[in-house]
């Protein structure tokens, strides 16, 4: 007999709510939701959503910062090395009919002021700031989704120890009396009352027994070591487990409301975003309006030298309006518009199709749930109905009443129906345990 724990497994314990650090290696655990607020808490990856969020945050009040004047200040200094010869009327130099050719301006300009700019109309600007801002959304919410996957993998991990955990308590007993068997049975076959076959049959329901406890200890294991992962603690740590398993109220769906998928939420803002995308790009064949104004100052000298002296240096003021209104751009926007058009529809179908299937695995859940509950009922009152017909058979025997390979068949059923209920207890788990992170 081979024992098969599922990894999904998730229930509603009995044990002291409290999770405490007893010393720098050892926490203790008292519930799933102690588990799940260690991990919200201290899961690398939940600490990478964060900081994410708080990056989205920050690339939102950059766009922002488009609606605001722009000011910069400057100082400037040129070096005209060869002014230029404007041609001029001779008249100008009191010779009449001749062409004089002149250079103004001095050989050194120096100057400063500042530039304000300011963007009156910019509608690319506007969609830039509402598409950072729909990105903060974009990113919560993949931090919602992966928090209610987080619940699921933490459940599963969680309960699948816990699960562990209770058959190692169950097959200590099973210990017990599969080496008894296979005293008594070695002991008859001494004394010519048995066969080699019923000492082999002994024998093997005695290895099934170490194999599961092997394989039980295994998943233990294996469940405390990924959980770590999972709750953010220190691999040298040891986890200690305060819940045993309580199968009475494992079976009830009714305190296990359904909440949405988080998972459609983030399909829903893709949505949102596509949509803000394609009227970005609708918005590249608007017109824009800016407005900038210079106030500075000038000073031109023959040499190299700069003065400070307020005399020396001569006004410049101006203010202007830009108007910049796109004509061709050779299709290129165009085509970009047609092509997030097409991510749009793209989006919505996935959004679509996301609704439906979470629709058939929302209906599915719930008649699993209550399938797999009651599988576990009757294969749990099938393992008492086996336990207690084991206890039946030993005091038969024991009385003459039924020969040992009847004994045998006993302990051989019991063990079969322990696997059956325990692998219909971590299949209802499995589907508990997504239910739960829906919460």
């Amino acid at each position: 007999m081979t024992r098969l724990f599922f990894g999904g497994l998730c229930l509603c314990f009995l044990g002291e709510q409290v999770a405490a650090q007893v010393k720098p290696d050892t926490v203790v655990i008292g519930s799933l939701q102690e588990a799940i607020s260690l991990a919200i808490k201290h899961n690398p990856t939940q600490a990478v959503y964060q900081q994410q969020i708080r990056q989205a945050h920050f690339n939102y009040k950059a766009a922002q910062g488009a609606f605001y004047p722009n000011a910069s200040a400057a100082f400037g200094a040129t070096d005209n090395l060869y002014l230029a010869v404007t041609p001029v009327p001779g008249v100008l130099v009191g010779a009449p009919g001749t062409t004089d050719y002149v250079q103004f301006g001095k050989h050194y300009v120096y100057n400063t002021g500042v530039t304000l700019a300011e963007n009156v109309f910019n509608w690319q600007a506007v969609m830039a700031t509402k598409i950072a801002r729909d990105n903060v959304m974009v990113t919560e919410s993949q931090q919602a989704s992966y928090i209610q996957s987080l619940k699921e993998q933490v459940a599963r991990t969680y309960f699948s120890a816990l699960i562990a955990k209770g058959s190692l308590k169950i097959i200590g007993s099973d210990e017990q009396a599969g080496d008894s068997l296979v005293s008594l049975a070695r002991q008859r076959l001494q004394e010519g009352a048995s066969d080699a076959l019923s000492v082999n049959e002994a024998v093997i329901n005695a290895n099934n027994v170490l194999e599961n406890k092997a394989q039980s200890q295994q998943l233990y294991d294996q469940g405390s070591e990924n959980l770590k992962t999972l709750l953010g603690v220190n691999a040298l740590s040891e986890l200690v487990f305060r819940e045993d398993i309580q199968t009475d109220s494992m079976t009830n769906a009714a305190d296990l409301p359904l909440g949405t998928d988080k998972y459609l939420d983030f399909y829903r803002n893709q949505v949102s975003l596509a949509e803000l995308q394609r009227q970005s790009q609708k918005s590249v064949a608007y017109p824009s309006l800016s407005a900038s104004a210079f106030l500075g100052l000038n000073q031109f000298q023959d040499n190299f030298e700069l003065s400070f002296d307020n005399s020396a240096w001569t006004k410049s003021r101006y203010v202007s309006l830009n108007l910049s209104i796109p004509l061709f751009t050779g299709l290129a926007n165009t085509n970009n518009y047609k092509s997030s058009v097409e991510r749009k529809i793209i989006a919505q179908l996935r959004y679509d199709s996301a609704v439906n299937q979470s629709a058939v695995n929302d209906r599915l859940l719930v008649k699993n749930h209550n399938d797999y509950g009651n599988m576990v009922r009757a294969s749990a009152e099938n393992f008492d109905l086996y336990a207690a017909n084991l206890q039946l058979s030993k005091q038969k025997y024991q009385e003459g009443i039924i020969t040992l390979d009847t004994y045998l068949k006993a302990f051989q059923d019991y063990l079969t129906a322990e696997d059956t209920w325990l692998n219909n207890l971590s299949q209802l788990l499995s589907v508990r345990a997504t239910i739960l992170s829906r919460q």
